[in-house]
């Protein structure tokens, strides 16, 4: 698999993380609730892996158009995604 789709693979896996992340800060089971804990955290970890894929494939590679199509989207859709899901399907 080339560098893109290694990243948008990592990022994907990295929005479904970020999804369990802010259902576990909404229903508190980190003895917190509060969702916008979980929402900077997910921003965060999206920039991280961002800066991941650019120290590993480099600038060149991985651009900023390339870094947003590639991994902010799957990113996004992925975390909104899980979120959602566990919010509607999940009774804690």
């Amino acid at each position: 698999m080339d560098e893109v789709g290694i990243m948008s693979a990592q990022h994907i896996v990295g929005g479904i993380l970020a999804g369990f992340i802010c259902f576990a800060f909404q229903k508190g089971l980190f003895f917190i609730t509060n969702e916008f804990v979980g929402v900077i955290i997910a921003i965060v970890l999206v920039y991280l892996l961002g800066k991941h894929a650019e120290n590993k494939y480099g600038r060149e590679k991985i651009g900023l158009g390339s870094w947003f199509t590639n991994g902010i989207l799957p990113y996004y859709c992925m975390w909104m995604v899980v979120w959602i899901l566990l919010q509607n399907y999940i009774i804690l």
